[in-house]
């Protein structure tokens, strides 16, 4: 009787080492430099009083100091007195370690035997550098097929363990609220455009790529994107932090609900939960609205001020640039995170691809300009005709650019003379303007002349530098 009463007083003393039973719920901010927020809400059986409860399948990528644990059931009954992250990890050079000066069985290179293999049983001696073993009297520190371990050492874990030493007055089961920061889960912003025959108007979609590299299983996750690049992602996020008036956005967003403002940054949240296992990438729908208003033109950019190294023609290629404006009235209105755009031209029921560009987060009401390519039947042949230093950082300079079309129609051309320095214009064949301090631009009508002579531009300026 005396012997059950002392093992019962041992019991309500001597802390209790309990697992939690899995994930009720999870909730994913991703942002996308590869760092996500991760909130989980456990279900755990703890131990009455002083005791611990042992996290398992915790991410590889956790990042230790941002953990924070709380009990939804009783949070005033429950104190959590510490927690111990285990991550010493299962790996080759941590068994490695563990058998430090323990007997092994090492695979080695012998050309005696008829596979060229002979097992042995050795000493490990040292692993600083490439391991060192005793075989048969002998220091060993050649080349080796596979070490065999008689036995897994203890603390040895396939994934980090978070051990809860908690002091619980109240009831067993609870449901933990664990949040905490882990790398290598991302997203990325991919955009599809599709554009009518004329190439006027399209139709944008967007998809984001959810991607998991973090060694653990996230399973029916509610995923909210954060758009932007803060330089540390909000630790401890509530429901209430997140909440902000929605934006305007399409009809046709479809994957997710209309983003909201978080500090100077924007969350998408996804509206079906998500199943993202480790080394998986999966892709969702974000958005897709129709009757893009799309401007294309035609631009040239180059260097005004000569090299000096201009004995021959220099031929210039222009490229085809794409923008639209991000407003409701044009059938967006909603922030667009950066991604990669790409456009294709139907041509009745097959689609052409026309060119893939980076697109920069671009803010409700901004321009976003695309160069998905060079242009093919267009081209600028610049001739420097005068470049002169005419004091110790000035200069006088004068081009003729000669603009060919082969095409059928007239096409407009905007070039972008690059001009540096306090600098004017001196003489131009056309009508120039200054779009800011160090552009000098024309726009042109170049009108078919394959078979014909070059549209011809000239123009001359000075330059201090």
């Amino acid at each position: 009787m005396r012997r059950l009463l002392l093992a019962a007083a041992l019991l309500t003393v001597l802390p209790t080492a309990l697992c939690a039973q899995g994930a009720k719920t999870t909730r994913l901010v991703v942002q996308q430099n590869g760092q996500a927020l991760v909130s989980e809400v456990l279900a755990a059986t703890l131990p009455r009083g002083v005791g611990s409860v042992v996290l398992p399948d915790l991410p590889l990528t956790i990042v230790p100091q941002t953990l924070q644990v709380r009990s939804k059931t009783a949070p005033h009954d429950l104190a959590i007195r510490d927690l111990s992250l285990d991550d010493d990890l299962l790996t080759p050079g941590n068994l490695l370690r563990k058998h430090l000066g323990k007997k092994v069985t090492v695979i080695i290179p012998d050309g005696l035997s008829r596979d060229g293999r002979v097992k042995k049983e050795a000493t490990l001696l040292s692993t600083d550098e490439a391991p060192v073993f005793l075989i048969d009297g002998a220091v060993y520190a050649g080349p080796y097929d596979a070490v065999i371990y008689p036995e897994l050492p203890q603390g040895l874990s396939p994934r980090p363990r978070l051990t809860l030493n908690v002091d619980n007055a109240g009831p067993a089961k609870q449901d933990l609220d664990l949040t905490y920061l882990a790398r290598e889960i991302s997203w990325r912003m991919d955009y599809v455009l599709a554009l009518n025959k004329a190439g006027t108007s399209g139709r944008l979609a967007g998809w984001v790529t959810l991607q998991n590299r973090s060694g653990a299983d996230f399973r029916e996750a509610s995923v909210e994107l954060l758009a932007g690049e803060p330089r540390s992602v909000p630790q401890f996020a509530s429901r209430a932090m997140l909440a902000a008036d929605g934006l305007s956005a399409p009809k046709a967003l479809a994957g997710a609900d209309a983003p909201e403002e978080l500090f100077e940054h924007h969350l998408y949240r996804l509206k079906r939960p998500v199943t993202l296992a480790h080394q998986q990438s999966r892709q969702v729908q974000l958005f897709e609205t129709s009757g893009l208003a799309v401007t294309r033109k035609l631009l040239g950019r180059a260097n005004a001020l000569p090299s000096g190294r201009e004995a021959e023609p220099v031929q210039q290629r222009l490229d085809a640039v794409l923008s639209f404006r991000n407003t409701a009235a044009l059938g967006l209105g909603l922030p667009l995170p950066k991604g990669v755009l790409r456009a294709f031209q139907e041509q009745g029921e097959t689609r052409h691809f026309l060119g893939e560009a980076p697109l920069e987060r671009t803010p409700v009401g901004n321009v976003a300009e695309l160069r998905l390519g060079q242009v093919f039947d267009l081209g600028v042949e610049r001739v420097a005709t005068r470049f002169e230093k005419t004091g110790k950082s000035s200069y006088a300079c004068a081009w003729e650019l000669r603009l060919t079309n082969a095409k059928k129609e007239a096409r407009r051309v905007v070039l972008q003379e690059l001009v540096p320095g306090n600098w004017k214009v001196q003489d131009a064949s056309r009508k120039w303007t200054r779009p800011s301090a160090g552009v000098l631009e024309f726009v042109v009508e170049v009108p078919p002349n394959a078979e014909a002579e070059p549209l011809v531009l000239t123009y001359s300026f000075t330059t201090e530098l």
